[in-house]
């Protein structure tokens, strides 16, 4: 499974495709990261029990959970903020969604690689051939063990390498907002020299 920081910058890709991002600007962001790493809350749910890795890879890392989430959120949204339903559920839906598809070009070392994402159509489990992130493995059998395995050296790596795709990411992104911000601005610049060309 990748950590939280991958999730986060998927669901702030998510948030970019938000016609209204630039109203809402960093609290509205920082929700879409959040609902990007919402399916991994069954580690949660696990280690109240004691066995923290009992219900990962489940309902929650399905196709039809992130629909079901999309329209719940959806519908607050809409209650709450006024804001059209259609396009907030799909754009909460996707951003639960990219936690899925960060997944899929995750490496697992398990025996069943990957995740049931299209139960209950499907019992299969799915990952792409071609992965970008390495899997951590987190031991969830006991609490102990859970803790233990997330402070291990190569899960630390597998961190500082995520870390890095994400800033690089963003840096790109930032970027990209300043050379767009100043179109804009190089256009009255373009139509003068046009009717300067003109006039001689």
């Amino acid at each position: 499974m990748a950590f939280p920081i991958a999730h986060a910058t998927a669901g702030y890709l998510v948030y970019r495709l938000d016609p209204r991002r630039a109203r809402g600007t960093w609290p509205r962001a920082l929700a879409f990261m959040a609902i990007a790493n919402v399916p991994d809350v069954d580690f949660l749910v696990g280690f109240l029990f004691g066995r923290p890795g009992a219900f990962h890879r489940g309902i929650s890392h399905t196709v039809l959970a992130a629909l079901v989430f999309g329209a719940l959120a959806g519908t607050f949204t809409w209650w709450r903020r006024k804001d059209r339903w259609w396009p907030a559920t799909l754009l909460c839906a996707a951003a639960y969604g990219s936690h899925l598809l960060v997944d899929a070009f995750t490496s697992d070392l398990r025996d069943a690689a990957g995740a049931q994402f299209f139960w209950p159509l499907s019992d299969a489990y799915y990952i792409s051939p071609v992965t970008i992130f390495n899997g951590m493995f987190l031991d969830g059998d006991s609490r102990s063990s859970f803790i233990s395995s997330i402070v291990a050296w190569p899960t630390v790596w597998l961190l500082a390498y995520e870390v890095l795709v994400a800033g690089v990411v963003v840096v790109l992104l930032r970027v990209l907002d300043v050379v767009q911000a100043r179109e804009p601005a190089c256009e009255p610049m373009v139509a003068e020299f046009g009717r300067e060309e003109e006039l001689t």
